[in-house]
């Protein structure tokens, strides 16, 4: 029993001895925070001599990107700050109070640099809050660290939508403060990313850092800011995949179009849906770009180029529709377009059979031509000088008359052939130069 009692009173000797230090170190610290604060002025630049100016320390890391919106050009981004000053009235000796070297004061207790991001566009003013505390040390160093949310203007540059690039510049300096009085300066050439979130929409290529320093007419003072460029360059795959590609398919089908045969009846009516789906997507577009008239986004320039092709088509297609149908007797097909279409164009394209066989028919109604006209020569050769009898003569002239007309109608059904030969090689012309232009729009509007 007395074994147990000396037992207990050695742990509790050793307690006491381990909890002592920092309960005394404690009141210290408690004592020493009234003793600096007790005359305190924080409303003052925390230098001694009015001539001396505060060097700020400025450090930012980028914790997150919020949102870029195109169409209000709004820019909002998750800054964790760190500045850095010497306050010269925040300073003791550590072995005059139990070793005390640093201490934990409320930002709104001490001075602090009046910070503001000048290209503000919140409801708040863009200050930096006092939300966290300081941390000062023996020497004067005040550290203060805090994360907060910043709503600046970014001009958005939509000329290369989807695949732009933007730059979002935060502008941070003294509002009340030249530079002679707080001077500002970066801790790193470029903003921290070590804890950095990626966005979903757009890719961080960097962030640097730049000191500037501005004269104006009104002051001879410098006022000094600090510039953290935000280099963003957008992803692009999912404009790629939900409007692009559908394009590009719409596109294709443009061009597939070619093979309904003219005199179907179905071509114009698919060329004009693939007209009203393309039209469907560019107001999709337009809705999520801002309302500008200086610029036209690349996306949007492919959209009216295709919507350009198929109008095109359907042109093409009225105009092909028209040739098929377009063979009176009393208009032949002319001779330049002849030359043209069925023979430069045709064997162009490979389809010199059309030619070969018009010119076959128009070899075999000369023959049977000739052969028509040399017995319509040499009847009257055969037939005696006799007076003839009157109802033979009138088999005869009805027999001429009805030749007369077969071949008449010959004739206008071969101009019809030759009008629809023609509206044929016409077709795969359009065709062709369709596909060419397609192509060349997609390399050139989408690289």
């Amino acid at each position: 029993m007395p074994n147990m009692r000396i037992s207990l009173g050695f742990l509790l000797l050793i307690t006491l001895q381990t909890l002592m230090p920092e309960s005394i170190a404690q009141d210290a610290a408690v004592a020493l925070k009234a003793s600096l604060l007790a005359n305190y002025d924080k409303s003052l630049r925390p230098v001694k001599s009015v001539s001396t100016h505060v060097n700020v320390d400025f450090d930012v890391s980028i914790r997150q990107i919020i949102e870029l919106s195109e169409k209000d050009q709004i820019f909002r981004v998750n800054l964790w700050l760190r500045v850095y000053w010497n306050d010269e009235y925040l300073t003791w000796n550590a072995s005059e109070h139990g070793g005390v070297d640093s201490l934990s004061i409320h930002s709104s207790d001490v001075w602090r640099p009046d910070i503001f991001l000048y290209n503000n566009i919140a409801e708040t003013y863009g200050n930096i809050e006092a939300i966290t505390d300081v941390t000062v040390t023996s020497t004067g160093r005040v550290t203060h660290l805090q994360p907060t949310i910043f709503t600046s203007a970014c001009p958005v540059d939509i000329t290369r939508f989807p695949f732009d690039k933007q730059e979002c510049i935060l502008d941070f300096a003294s509002w009340i403060y030249t530079g002679d009085k707080v001077n500002m300066s970066q801790v790193n050439p470029e903003a921290g990313r070590s804890t950095f979130t990626p966005n979903v929409e757009w890719i961080l290529n960097g962030a640097p850092m730049s000191r500037k320093v501005d004269f104006y007419p009104c002051c001879p003072h410098p006022f000094v800011t600090i510039l953290i460029i935000l280099q963003l360059e957008r992803r692009s795959f999912f404009y790629m995949f939900n409007m692009v590609l559908p394009c590009a398919i719409l596109m294709i089908l443009n061009v597939l179009g070619f093979y309904i045969p003219p005199d179907s009846g179905e071509r114009l009516g698919f060329f004009m849906t693939i007209l009203l789906a393309l039209v469907v997507f560019l107001q999709v577009l337009s809705g999520s770009l801002p309302k500008t008239s200086t610029t036209v986004p690349q996306l949007g320039l492919f959209f009216a180029v295709t919507i350009a092709l198929v109008g095109f088509s359907c042109l093409a297609s009225i105009v092909v529709i028209r040739l098929s149908y377009s063979g009176p007797a009393a208009r032949p097909l002319p001779r330049w377009l002849r030359l043209l279409l069925l023979h430069y164009l045709a064997r162009l394209f490979c389809m010199d059979t059309i030619a070969e066989e018009k010119h076959v028919d128009e070899k075999k109604e000369d023959v049977s031509n000739s052969s028509h006209q040399d017995s319509q020569t040499n009847q009257p050769r055969n037939t005696p000088n006799l007076a003839l009898d009157l109802s033979l003569r009138e088999i005869v002239r009805y027999s001429r008359e009805y030749l007369a007309q077969t071949w008449k109608k010959k004739l206008e059904e071969a101009d019809q052939d030759e009008w629809k030969m023609a509206a044929l090689v016409l077709d795969r012309a359009l065709m062709i130069l369709v596909g060419i232009a397609s192509i060349v729009a997609c390399v050139i509007l989408l690289r």
